[in-house]
This record gives structure tokens, sequence and C-alpha cells, in this order.
């Protein structure tokens, strides 16, 4: 039960309730959780409070609110090690899950405001993947010209851009620097991903390192984290 003396405020501890029961199978998921009206009796607080601690849940993705139906629980968030040497391919084949790509822009020179990484010059590609059917993954590439220099012209959609940079460049990913943010997205991007632009998304800014040669690729990645745990793992070898 709660405890008003506690100095956790009721609403967190409410919330904190909630979780346990979900975690417990006391609330499974896809199920509808009690009323506002039914868990303030319950509980002998008031509806604010209720809506409060639902409010934070909702928030954090483990709760959805649907229109005239009132509030259910979400499925767990499936775990993918996305973030390692691995690359995208890889991980995403060794979590098993149903996933489709798609290259939404393919290699295209840009300089300037456009390109970013450091470089002059660099040829952007866009790539999708969705889990289910659902936009959980936005990768933005950016390979410096300089280096890569008619990368358009021998691109082949169908093959992970790792292979084609070993095949063609000779090169091999060694290491890699990455940084991670939390991002409210746009109303563009919010549509992309299918996301509640109420809802952060997870980014990363990766830039990856050939032996001697650093940070010939950039990429910003975007992850929708309201339905999969994206982790990291370090390890050497790569696929992108």
């Amino acid at each position: 039960m709660l405890n008003p003396a506690s100095p956790v405020p009721l609403y967190q501890q409410l919330a904190e309730l909630l979780r346990r029961a979900m975690a417990a199978g006391e609330l499974p998921e896809q199920e509808r959780i009690p009323s506002e009206h039914a868990l303030a009796q319950t509980y002998g607080i008031g509806r604010p409070t209720v809506r409060q601690a639902t409010d934070l849940l909702v928030r954090e993705g483990v709760l959805e609110r649907r229109r005239g139906s009132g509030t259910y629980v979400m499925p767990k968030a499936r775990h993918i090690d996305l973030l390692s040497l691995g690359g995208t391919g890889q991980a995403l084949q060794a979590s098993e899950l149903a996933t489709d790509s798609e290259w939404l822009q393919l290699p295209q020179r840009v300089s300037g405001a456009e390109c970013k990484g450091g470089y002059t010059a660099a040829y952007r590609l866009q790539r999708l993947t969705r889990i289910d059917s659902e936009p959980v993954l936005l990768e933005t590439f950016y390979l410096d010209a300089a280096v890569f220099s008619d990368f358009d012209q021998g691109f082949k959609p169908r093959q992970s851009l790792s292979e084609q940079v070993k095949q063609q460049y000779f090169y091999t990913v060694t290491s890699a620097e990455q940084s991670f943010h939390v991002l409210f997205p746009s109303r563009k991007l919010a549509q992309l991903m299918q996301a509640n632009s109420k809802l952060p998304l997870l980014h990363v800014a990766r830039k990856l390192h050939f032996g001697k040669q650093q940070g010939l690729i950039y990429c910003d990645i975007v992850c929708r984290t309201d339905r999969f745990n994206f982790s990291q793992t370090i390890q050497s070898g790569s696929s992108i």
C-alpha cells in the first residue's frame, strides 16, 4: 500500500506499485488497467494523484491511453544489441525478429550545411528499419567523399554497407566513437518513426574508424525506445 509519511510522492509510489504488478503479470500485457476511479478507491487517494502516476508510466512507454477505451499495458520492450561494432544487420539477425530495412535515400553527394561529420563533401544515404512492420531505427550515413570516391556509382542496395566498403575500398571497421543523446522528434521525424512527438527518442552519433584512418564514416542513428531496449557490446570485427 501507499505510505503518506514517505518523502516519495504518492503518485511515484503508485507508479512503482503498478510497475511491480506489470512485472509480476498481475496486469498482463495488452490488458486494460483499472480505471482512475477504481485505483483512487483502492489506494485511498484522489484521482489527480492517480492521473499523475499513469501519466508518468505513459511517458515511460509502459502504458498507453486509448481514446474512449481506457489505459492499457504495453508489451515489454525487447532487447536488441544494436550499438556494437557488429552493426545493424548482425544485431537484428541475432535478435530473431521479423525485420525489414529500406533505403529511403540512395547515395547522394552533399557538401556545406548538408554535410555532417566534418567532411568537405560526403555521400549521404539513409536507411529505415522496421520490426513487425513498425519503424524503430533510422540511420543516416555520411561517407567521406575524399576517400570513398564515386561511391554512388557502384552502390548495391541489397548488399550490406560494410561489405561494399570492404570490397570496393579494402577498408574494415576497427573501432568507433559514439555519443548518446535524448532527442525530442520534430513533427516530420515523429511521423516517419510513427512515434509520439512528446516521447524522447535515443540519438546516437557514431564515427567509424578503419585502422589508422579515423572517422571516415559518420552516422546519425535515431532509435525508438518505447518498444525495444538497445544496448552496446564492445568487440572487434564489424558489419554495418
